[in-house]
């Protein structure tokens, strides 16, 4: 699953700063879990990420769009961006859990309502300068002090560290510059 986000956003993106930096992000705020409902929610709201995903595909639970808990890959959690990932997942036909699907609306959103983090995200020198963009820009939790920003860079790195070097080997391969 993680190689699948990876190479979504290398391919969207080109950059693998900006891909780190979007990913890091995604991990702090859902392990990368497409179902995910926010932990603090899940008591409240008598579901875990499971059942609440299937009473909201089944139509059971039917107050997805204004419960104001996160949910899924970004914990989208404000009424408009939740209800656009619930218009678009019943478009398509799919759960609202779809990794695939959220992945589409996530790049729908950059393109339709961040722009200027998208470009910064094609553009970015480094993890840090991506990660915290997303941050301050498009996640917007209410600590975005240095201790977060250090650790949701730290979190990109490690999926540099584990990826980038994919995008050099398929070069030198395609490129015929390694003979083996």
């Amino acid at each position: 699953m993680n190689a699948m986000i990876w190479d979504y956003l290398m391919d969207k993106l080109g950059n693998a700063y900006g891909a780190a930096g979007l990913m890091g992000n995604l991990f702090a705020e859902s392990g990368l879990h497409p179902n995910k409902l926010e932990y603090a929610h899940q008591k409240r709201l008598g579901y875990t990420s499971n059942t609440y995903t299937e009473a909201v595909d089944q139509g059971v639970y039917d107050n997805f769009v204004h419960d104001g808990a996160g949910y899924g890959l970004a914990q989208w959690t404000f009424r408009t961006r939740k209800e656009g990932l619930l218009s678009y997942a019943r478009s398509r036909g799919t759960s609202i859990g779809d990794l695939a699907m959220q992945l589409d609306y996530l790049w729908i959103e950059l393109n339709e309502e961040f722009p200027e983090l998208l470009e910064l995200l094609r553009t970015a020198p480094d993890l840090s300068t991506a990660s915290d963009a997303v941050l301050t820009k498009f996640e917007r939790p209410l600590d975005q002090g240095e201790a977060i920003k250090k650790q949701r860079t730290s979190y990109g790195q490690r999926y540099f560290n584990k990826y980038s070097g994919m995008i050099i080997w398929s070069i030198i391969r395609t490129t015929g510059l390694w003979s083996g």
